[in-house]
């Protein structure tokens, strides 16, 4: 099998993490020291909240409208759906994930509307504990705190690993593969791409990590959802369906997804979760009786369908598979018309929104690159998503003290590395003396994201 990555295996894995304090970490003194919490502060224009880590873009036409005509015609609302959630939505949601392939998926698997993604990462550490006797996890490369948090409450211990290649974060499979012999660990979890760096597996390493999995039964929590279909040519799309599919390792992956990055949408929580059919019955029985959100939801139908209909056009492929057509055919006539790609118009719309979108994020990712460059010691790449890693000089002190530091003089709130890691001792070993890694999110307006950037390179030209 071809690999890009070294024989040799350089990485950190850290400490064995079995309890956290919320109160007491760094990402969370930060947002109260920032007061950014909510982010009124931020639509005012006080605060230049640079590591938001949210896309604040414009969301596509095509839910805007569907908000809108949720108030006009509010049967959705008024409603409850079953645990799993709207029918139309599991569909559609199917749909899309079988189009990053390009053919057909080679197993039994379904999917279930999750509060967020968020909410399927819970599920499915929840799912790996009880069900599975699951007890430690290796957590690849820095991750938002939400993920430790997640797993320890699921009753989990967890060690992360982090590579000491330079100016990069997240491990090759070589390094994975060492990391999980040093921790233990029978579950992996992996963010593809990475939040915060932005880097992303190639296929073939993919490929790879999902082999090492195997050999050792182990199982994998792939959270993607910052990912997104090639609708910029910037995007690179992980197939990872084809190598589940040739691995024939279904049974021990669990895959989170949702709209809330790739359509600037968080605040409608909209999520899910794939994988085998007996992941899907647990999520059944553990959410009987709740709900999650119908709004938008002919919005997000059709979204999920333009960007399967593109993603097919791509790469040239068919139209849905016969299995998905067998479900569609269980819908009812309205919910299958939310599914059909009939509007011509409206699906070019959508294609050249999203397009402008990541043009936007592409754009700011150049200019941040640009007018940082006096200062910037590295960088890590921007494979897809909107976020990013940049090493930047700055007094001396710890991650704390310059986070608040750099508010007090710039009002810009920005996310040290050790706020994405559990470990602290793993961020400090990546960050040269005098300097420090801040996550950089590029989905702004731009001249939200100008403002921004000239605030962070006033504080460096006064402190570098």
């Amino acid at each position: 099998m071809v690999t890009n990555h070294p024989p040799s295996v350089s990485a950190r894995v850290g400490q064995e993490v079995a309890e956290i304090s919320w109160n007491d970490s760094l990402i969370h003194q930060l947002e109260i020291h920032h007061n950014t919490v909510d982010y009124s502060s931020y639509q005012g224009g006080t605060v230049h909240m640079i590591s938001s880590g949210v896309n604040f873009l414009r969301p596509p036409s095509v839910i805007l409208r569907s908000i809108a005509e949720d108030a006009r015609d509010w049967k959705y609302i008024n409603c409850y759906c079953g645990p799993l959630g709207e029918s139309i939505l599991r569909s559609g949601a199917l749909a899309y994930e079988e189009s990053l392939k390009g053919s057909p998926l080679d197993a039994p698997v379904d999917t279930a509307l999750t509060v967020g993604a968020a909410e399927g990462v819970r599920l499915a550490f929840d799912f790996l504990h009880r069900a599975r006797g699951a007890e430690k996890v290796l957590v690849a490369g820095p991750q938002y705190s939400i993920v430790h948090q997640t797993i320890l409450s699921a009753g989990l211990t967890f060690r992360e690993v982090f590579t000491d290649r330079e100016g990069v974060f997240l491990p090759n499979p070589a390094e994975i593969d060492a990391a999980l012999d040093a921790s233990g660990a029978t579950v992996l979890f992996l963010t593809e791409p990475n939040n915060p760096s932005g880097e992303q597996h190639s296929d073939a390493e993919f490929e790879e990590i999902v082999g090492i999995l195997k050999q050792r039964s182990a199982h994998l929590v792939l959270d993607k959802v910052s990912a997104d279909f090639a609708a910029h040519p910037d995007i690179q799309v992980l197939n990872y369906g084809a190598a589940l599919d040739r691995h024939d390792y279904w049974d021990r992956t669990l895959v989170v997804d949702g709209l809330a990055k790739r359509r600037a949408v968080s605040g409608l929580r909209f999520g899910y979760a794939m994988g085998s059919m007996e992941f899907v019955d647990f999520i059944e029985n553990q959410r009987f009786g709740g709900c999650p959100p119908l709004v938008a939801v002919s919005g997000i139908a059709r979204d999920l369908a333009y960007s399967a209909h593109l993603r097919r056009e791509q790469l040239g492929a068919g139209g849905v598979s016969e299995t998905l057509w067998q479900r569609f055919k269980g819908l009812n006539d309205a919910s299958r018309e939310l599914l059909a790609v009939s509007d011509a118009s409206e699906v070019e719309e959508y294609r050249l929104e999203l397009r402008d979108m990541y043009q936007t994020i592409a754009d700011n990712r150049r200019l941040a690159q640009e007018t940082l460059s006096p200062w910037q010691l590295a960088a890590t790449p921007l494979h897809a998503g909107f976020n990013y890693l940049a090493c930047i000089p700055g007094p001396d002190a710890d991650p704390l003290t310059f986070g608040q530091g750099l508010y007090d003089e710039s009002r810009v709130s920005c996310f040290p590395l050790a706020c994405f890691t559990a470990d602290t001792e793993l961020a400090a070993a990546r960050s040269p003396a005098s300097a420090h890694w801040l996550r950089i999110t590029c989905a702004s307006d731009r001249p939200v994201f100008e403002a921004q950037i000239e605030a962070l390179r006033s504080f460096l030209t006064n402190h570098a």
